[in-house]
């Protein structure tokens, strides 16, 4: 054996399925770098457009997070429901066609408001077009990436806990390597091939449009190339009747129907899978069951006994109902949803989940508001681009970091994530005592970006814990729906801070901005604590339902 449990031929397959998974890593970073483009690139032009204000960058930001904690939930139920391959198609090229409306848009956008050619209701009309562009075009991005990276992945690796923690930490360094030179790039591009507004942001529409428009066919490729080489297990989707009944779909869920067999000698309900779909079949009633339900005879043969008719209730899937108006339509969208948040806290991984999720209500991420602040305070502009590439870069080491803990830890990566949480809210509390002693200085300036930096190490750490949790430790069917509401609770609290963000709009307010940050990093660490010492995070945990055979 080897370091972490693992033998030498446990380590050799282990790299031979890391190599098969080539084409999942190349769509992942093109859909990865050109996300970053796309939020590096967006604020950028609306500046260009709108020279002497930020609010039409707030707006399209709080628009577009606010619309995706709504949508997101009922996108990731909609996933647990559908073929896998079949969702990311759709995902890809709708959020591809979105960027390439918005980046047709923007050029449109500036000549209106800088030529002032166009009347007002003009220019709102074609902002409104970017916004619902964006809105539409995050929803579907994140719900492809809840897709692949909390549904396609656990599945590919098929319980081998060695594999997918390879896998995720590849994924997160592609994420990373994303983040460092995708908005270089595009920064050194608009700084150098355009020398005016209206050229900078004709130049970015190009770069961004042409872009996405290359990369769908290739991520659609790569997706194919992912799912042919693990069909037999990406194909099947496990499901759940309302009436207890559980099995497995080939290609998506569909409306079908499902026998249980009234055995009068033994008084019990045997389930059987109508794979024929039957209706209008002559039946008789029963008294076992009253509503929701057909009634049906079949005729078994018992060896010795000759045949023998058997009462059978056919009972549906979803009901056969009338059109529906759109209030009672909307009235069910509102119950399903709560459905599915009381879904997300009961189960047993919303403790991890929630801590996860206090992550995002903090300004010390290199952030719009954290940037504005330091370029009041006078904070040269290529220090906060370096900020960014130096902070990717420890945050990368916190991925080489995080297999190596949990190996120490004998591969209890609940644990890592123990010890991560509690470091990087470590390495970020020196941020809040810097502007309690010494208030607007100096010192406080380059302690809160000291402490951006060296803190990626502890967050990339957590995120990795993190997401192993939510990809082991939730049930098949449950995968994209819980994940869904985790990154839906995330985006509101990220929406919170920039309220907040309004709240305490003047910069010498910015100091109550990091203490309420460094407050919610620790309200993580103390949630993540009391969900491990629970015996949550405990290598006791229960094993997940076995996967069942797939039907027809």
């Amino acid at each position: 054996p080897t370091a972490g449990g693992l033998t030498r031929a446990d380590r050799d397959r282990t790299k031979d399925r890391m190599k098969a998974a080539v084409p999942l890593f190349f769509g992942h970073w093109l859909s990865a770098w050109g996300d970053r483009m796309w939020q590096f690139a967006t604020p950028v032009l609306f500046m260009d457009i709108f020279l002497d204000t930020l609010a039409p960058a707030a707006l399209y930001g709080v628009a577009v997070y606010t619309v995706c904690v709504f949508g997101i939930p009922a996108a990731g139920a909609w996933i647990d429901r559908q073929e896998r391959l079949r969702v990311m198609r759709i995902t890809f090229i709708v959020n591809n066609l979105c960027v390439v409306g918005s980046a047709c848009l923007m050029p449109a956008l500036s000549n209106a408001v800088l030529s002032q050619d166009w009347g007002p209701e003009l220019v709102y009309a074609v902002f409104a077009g970017i916004i619902l562009l964006g809105c539409v075009g995050e929803v579907m991005n994140q719900a492809q990436t809840l897709a692949l990276e909390r549904d396609w992945v656990p599945t590919m690796c098929d319980g081998d806990s060695a594999l997918l923690t390879h896998l995720n930490t590849t994924m997160r360094r592609i994420d990373l390597s994303a983040k460092i030179l995708a908005p270089t790039m595009v920064g050194v591009v608009l700084q150098y091939a355009a020398h005016d507004s209206s050229s900078r942001v004709l130049v970015g529409a190009i770069l961004l449009g042409g872009f996405h428009a290359l990369a769908w066919p290739l991520e659609v490729l790569c997706a194919n190339a992912v799912y042919a080489a693990h069909e037999g297990t990406l194909e099947v989707r496990e499901h759940r009747h309302e009436d207890g009944t559980t099995h497995a779909h080939k290609h998506g869920i569909r409306e079908h129907f499902h026998r249980e067999h009234l055995d009068s000698a033994c008084e019990q309900l045997h389930h059987d899978h109508d794979t024929a779909h039957r209706e209008g079949i002559a039946h008789r009633h029963s008294e076992f069951h009253h509503e929701d339900h057909r009634h049906t005879t079949v005729e078994v043969h018992h060896p010795g006994e000759g045949l023998q008719e058997l009462p059978t209730i056919l009972l549906s899937a979803r009901k056969d109902e009338a059109p529906v108006g759109c209030c009672t339509a909307f009235g069910r969208e509102v119950v399903a949803a709560i459905d599915r948040v009381k879904l997300f806290f009961g189960h047993r991984v919303a403790g991890a989940s929630v801590a996860y999720c206090f992550l995002y209500m903090t300004v010390i991420d290199n952030g719009s508001l954290m940037t504005a602040y330091l370029q009041w305070r006078g904070v040269p502009p290529s220090y906060l681009g370096a900020s960014r590439g130096v902070g990717a870069v420890f945050g990368m080491g916190g991925t080489f970091l995080f297999p190596l803990v949990t190996g120490c830890f004998g591969g209890r990566f609940r644990q890592t994530g123990l010890v991560a949480v509690w470091l990087f809210w470590l390495l970020l509390l020196p941020s809040a005592l810097s502007f309690l002693w010494y208030g607007e200085s100096r010192i406080s300036d380059y302690s809160v970006i000291g402490c951006m930096i060296i803190s990626r190490v502890g967050l990339w750490m957590f995120d990795l814990a993190e997401t192993q949790v939510m990809q082991e430790d939730v049930e098949p069917r449950h995968r994209a729906t819980l994940n869904s509401v985790q990154t839906s609770l995330f985006q509101a609290l990220f929406v919170l801070i920039q309220i907040g963000g309004l709240c305490f709009h003047k910069p010498q307010q910015f100091e109550a901005l990091v203490y309420w940050s460094v407050l919610s990093v620790l309200c993580s660490a103390v949630i993540y604590t009391g969900w491990y010492l629970r015996g949550a995070g405990a290598s006791s945990l229960a094993p997940l339902e076995t996967p069942l055979a797939p039907n027809a």
